[in-house]
């Protein structure tokens, strides 16, 4: 079964999601050939095993060759939600693996996504996605370098007191849209635009194929009927940019900083942090080690190991909310590869997910049996406010001194609508959750 046939059992998508469909509707006349050529289109390198001694977390994994909709498929959705609920509950991580989008498509995807970040910088420049530091954004105009269209330059965020990022990235926004995704305004780098369709394959095949499994699983973990989270939250409505599930497309790729760069910030690259969507869809096309969770029970950072043909996912903070709590948007951060992976470059593709802007993040909507019988509700302190404020307001925060000028590992704790930008959690006493 292609990608595209596995998405189209579904009646209700309402965009195409063949590349070879989508080339020739939009972009018929791009010779990709030639445009492969000048940009120097190859295979993306793997690193090799590290040989460092680490404290290593394997995350568990969701088999999804198992999944099997319809009745007679309801024990092995049983089972995988089983295993679901205690890392969605604890860690917030977790890995999908025999999902449906093979090998080859990815080796073709990287070297995409390697010739993309590889353009020159004044390149770079011309499509960026805000402005070179985040300090300096008008955010009352501009998404920022986080979540607008475009490159995002090194340097943009603090790190701490005395470092700023070697991180760069490029963004794509609502990929999940024919309109917005081919939209002929739009300014994309030759390189970019020749390969929309293979880009935007990949990520629709996420949303409306490995997301929608998911929300599954999760309406059997809170005990609401099959189905509810996809249609309340995540389901696309052609064209309609508000009541529409969605998010953006993330290829991105970190450069490491310099040794006494790492000694300042102890060796990290990019400070922990949880993320705003609903979930965030991780595939990194080597296995280097640099991801660390920071461990639920114990407070420790932990690196996850690596897996090539996983998908690494996580709870963000819309989910979170949207269950009151019982659903944790893990914090994490990126640090300094082992010595001997240094010299290979951490790629890699994400996308983030999000819950229709109108949808509101509190659990009182959902009617969640599992959650009546935990007793958990809204706590009061909480304002009722949708998920483009929420995404909005944090957005703003990232990256910025007045957050993340200071020693140690933790930012300046900043509450917004009765909630804390990042929540730092541990382990729940009795379920008395504090967030």
């Amino acid at each position: 079964m292609t990608v595209s046939e596995t998405i189209n059992s579904y009646s209700d998508v309402p965009v195409d999601v063949d590349a070879g469909v989508l080339r020739q509707k939009f972009i018929p006349d791009i010779d990709v050939e030639k445009v492969d050529a000048k940009y120097n289109v190859r295979p993306f390198p793997n690193a090799g095993k590290t040989k460092e001694n680490l404290k290593i977390l394997t995350l568990d994994s969701l088999d999804f060759s198992k999944y099997q909709d319809g009745p007679e498929g309801l024990q092995s959705r049983l089972e995988l939600a089983a295993k679901l609920e205690k890392a969605i509950t604890t860690i917030g991580f977790f890995n999908i693996i025999n999902f449906g989008f093979s090998d080859a498509e990815y080796d073709r995807l990287a070297s995409i996504s390697q010739a993309i970040l590889e353009l020159p910088q004044e390149d770079k420049l011309k499509y960026r996605s805000g402005a070179l530091r985040s300090d300096e954004e008008d955010r009352s105009r501009s998404l920022g370098a986080e979540r607008g269209f475009g490159f995002k330059p090194k340097g943009y965020w603090n790190i701490n007191a005395k470092v700023r990022d070697n991180i760069e990235f490029y963004n794509i926004k609502d990929v999940v849209h024919d309109s917005q995704l081919f939209d002929e305004k739009k300014n994309y780098p030759e390189i970019a635009k020749a390969h929309l369709p293979e880009i935007g394959n990949y990520y629709r095949f996420l949303h409306f194929n490995v997301l929608r499994k998911l929300c599954t699983l999760c309406d059997i973990i809170l005990k609401l009927p099959e189905g509810t989270l996809w249609e309340t939250h995540f389901k696309v409505y052609k064209d309609d940019l508000v009541n529409s599930g969605g998010g953006w497309a993330r290829l991105m790729i970190y450069h490491g900083l310099k040794p006494d760069e790492y000694k300042l910030t102890n060796n990290t690259q990019l400070r922990g942090h949880s993320d705003s969507p609903g979930f965030t869809f991780i595939k990194g096309f080597a296995e280097i080690f640099g991801l660390q969770i920071r461990d639920y029970y114990s407070g420790e950072w932990i690196y996850v190991q690596p897996i090539k043909e996983a998908l690494c996912v996580n709870v963000g903070d819309a989910m979170e909310f949207i269950t009151g709590g019982y659903f944790k948007s893990s914090i994490h951060r990126v640090v300094a590869p082992p010595d001997d992976q240094k010299g290979f470059k951490r790629m890699m593709a994400i996308y983030f997910c999000d819950p229709a802007f109108s949808s509101v993040l509190d659990p009182e909507h959902l009617q969640s049996p599992k959650l009546n019988e935990l007793n958990i509700t809204k706590p009061d302190e909480w304002e009722r406010i949708t998920h483009d404020v929420w995404s909005n307001e944090k957005g703003r925060l990232f990256g910025q001194k007045k957050v993340n000028s200071v020693q140690g590992d933790e930012p300046r704790a900043v509450k917004m609508f009765g909630r804390l930008a990042e929540r730092w959690h541990q382990v729940d006493l009795q379920q008395q959750i504090k967030i």
